[in-house]
């Protein structure tokens, strides 16, 4: 499996005391979602380093499962890089928390990791082609059934990177107001940015 030949043992070890085995499922379907998007955007002209993927992928909800005062602790610590203005919405804390627990537990730093990771739930102009296939694996894996649309939006992501990547943006715009919940100013900015540009 692609998996253990890109992430050392005790990394997916780490992964599986952390989360609970339905959110490591959850995780293992990013990862094939990730993948299957990066094969089909190799053959449109991005190169996507299946390793660095492969971490994004699978490590992205790393910090989910903390609880309130295990995240107030690591937020109290002040070693956040990357997310930092997630931090003002509590449903957020988890994907920049996630990127210091990467950092520290594994000496892992590449800045296109970093930024997957902290900014999976609401993406960030910064992304690279890799860490907007997270973006939209995190969205489109297939324990997803809920959203009537996924595979739609999914082939859609598949075939062309932007036109999946503006229905999805809207689609978790649309979701988050529909749970009664504050929309963070960084995803209207996502949005203004993928409709403005032509190729990510």
């Amino acid at each position: 499996m692609i998996v253990t030949e890109l992430i050392p043992p005790e990394a997916l070890g780490w992964l599986k005391e952390v989360i609970s085995e339905k959110r490591y499922n959850h995780c293992l379907g990013v990862l094939d979602t990730a993948f299957q998007l990066a094969e089909a955007w190799s053959g449109q002209g991005y190169d996507i380093d299946r390793n660095h993927l492969a971490w994004s992928a699978l490590f992205h909800d790393c910090a989910k499962e903390i609880d309130a005062e295990g995240r107030a602790a690591l937020i109290a610590e002040g070693r956040i890089v990357h997310g930092k203005e997630l931090l003002t919405q509590p449903p957020l804390e988890h994907a920049p928390l996630g990127a210091l627990l990467l950092r520290r537990k594994f000496d892992l730093d590449e800045y296109d990791v970093m930024m997957a990771i902290a900014y999976h739930p609401t993406g960030h102009p910064n992304l690279t082609p890799m860490g907007w296939i997270v973006y939209l694996a995190d969205f489109l894996e297939p324990g997803r059934t809920y959203y009537d649309f996924r595979a739609d939006y999914f082939n859609a992501a598949l075939a062309n990177p932007l036109s999946g990547l503006r229905l999805v943006t809207d689609a978790k715009i649309q979701s988050v107001r529909d749970k009664k919940r504050s929309v963070h100013p960084i995803a209207y900015q996502v949005k203004s940015y993928i409709d403005s540009i032509e190729r990510i």
